[in-house]
């Protein structure tokens, strides 16, 4: 069985967050990490591959700093990794680079498992729009998953209560906290590790870094809040929509 596990590098939340003089992120200030809900892929990927068999493939989109996390995660039981360094770290483009190459190096997949969420911006959207660019069952937010012969049954959060869901092989799912404990790797693992391969592929971005990257820069100044203090609730609406009509709000 090969398995592939969508990871991404973050920010260490532990970083001071630091702003030069022209309001440029400094970015020697900061530590990367693997984010943490593709930890719980990695390892859920390692376990169905110590299981089954087969092959463990870690796919991310980076910059060259990104070999040095990867050279760490590997060490908890992958066999081999992609990075395709890209300055277009969007969740479009970075969807589209994924699923590129997946398509050209391993079109053979029988699974993708990606962290369900990234917790740096929290928008959860590269593994949907990877599944749909790779034609592929999606399941999002599972906290349990066994391999059948050619389908995966997956237990995931629901309202109030989860759901099971079976699809077939291949298919991509995230997890959620709580599928397994990831494993701490040892220095033996570690020690190997070295032997293990990165390929790392430049991509030729259609465009460039300056028009798709997302400014960042120190929050703005916020105003001085407006309070009302009348305790009756239909008069509190009444002096709310006048304020807000005055400041041309509505």
């Amino acid at each position: 069985m090969k398995i592939l596990v969508l990871v991404k590098e973050i920010i260490d939340t532990n970083s001071k967050i630091v702003f030069d003089r022209q309001k440029n992120l400094d970015e020697s200030q900061l530590k990367w990490v693997v984010n943490l809900y593709d930890e719980y892929a990695l390892e859920e990927a390692v376990r169905i591959k110590e299981q089954h068999g087969g092959e463990v493939v870690i796919y991310s989109v980076g910059r060259e700093r990104t070999k040095d996390t990867l050279n760490y995660i590997m060490s908890m039981g992958a066999d081999r990794a992609i990075l395709i360094e890209s300055e277009l770290l969007d969740a479009k483009s970075t969807s589209q680079i994924l699923a590129k190459e997946i398509l050209e190096r391993d079109p053979d997949f029988d699974l993708i498992l990606a962290g369900w969420i990234g917790i740096d911006c929290n928008r959860g959207e590269v593994p949907g729009r990877v599944s749909s660019l790779l034609d592929v069952p999606f399941v999002n937010v599972v906290v349990k998953l066994d391999i059948n012969e050619n389908t995966v049954v997956c237990e995931k959060e629901g309202e109030g209560s989860n759901e099971i869901i079976e699809v077939k092989i291949p298919s991509l799912i995230t997890v959620q906290r709580g599928i397994n404990e990831p494993r701490y790797p040892s220095i033996f693992s570690i020690m190997d590790n070295k032997e293990k391969k990165i390929d790392i592929i430049k991509n030729h971005d259609c465009l460039s870094f300056q028009q798709a990257r997302i400014k960042l820069e120190p929050e703005k100044e916020k105003k001085n809040a407006y309070m009302i203090n009348d305790s009756d609730p239909e008069l509190a609406v009444k002096s709310l929509m006048k304020k807000m009509i005055a400041d041309k709000v509505m």
